[in-house]
């Protein structure tokens, strides 16, 4: 009596564990490889697993400009601050330039020469004003 004892290839067959990006055949077995923003999974090593950027160090594991970190799958993205928004090519904040914008709708109707920073603005005000640029966003002010 012959018994064979050759390899079944998991990953021909489609018996791989779905959750397995790409399928290595091994003696016996499979393992996995997996794309980025993922783990291979430590116990079973036939899986990949999210991997949560948000639960590591800012600067190192997601972006040091990322206000609040919001873990998705196989990434994450930010949520930004007031007078910030979402960078449109990477997931970190960037300052709003609220002077590109229009008087009385993004910055104060009474500004009268309105100053990026970060964050808000400033504002630069006529002869015979005064300026108020005691918070984030400044105004020009009659004397």
């Amino acid at each position: 009596m012959h018994i064979d004892f050759s390899d079944i290839n998991e990953c021909e067959d489609n018996t791989h564990h779905k959750d397995c990006h790409t399928c290595v055949n091994a003696e016996g077995s499979y393992t996995c490889e997996c794309r980025d923003g993922y783990d291979l999974d430590p116990i079973t090593k036939q899986r990949c697993i999210d991997i949560d950027e948000c639960y590591g160090t800012k600067g190192t594991h997601y972006h040091r400009d990322c206000h609040k970190c919001i873990n998705t799958i196989g990434s994450y993205t930010c949520e930004c601050d007031e007078y910030y928004k979402l960078d449109p090519n990477e997931p970190k904040c960037i300052d709003v330039n609220e002077c590109d914008g229009e008087r009385g709708v993004d910055f104060n109707e009474d500004c009268h020469h309105c100053q990026n920073t970060s964050p808000g603005y400033t504002c630069r005000c006529n002869a015979g004003y005064d300026e108020d640029n005691t918070h984030n966003e400044g105004k020009c002010i009659g004397e």
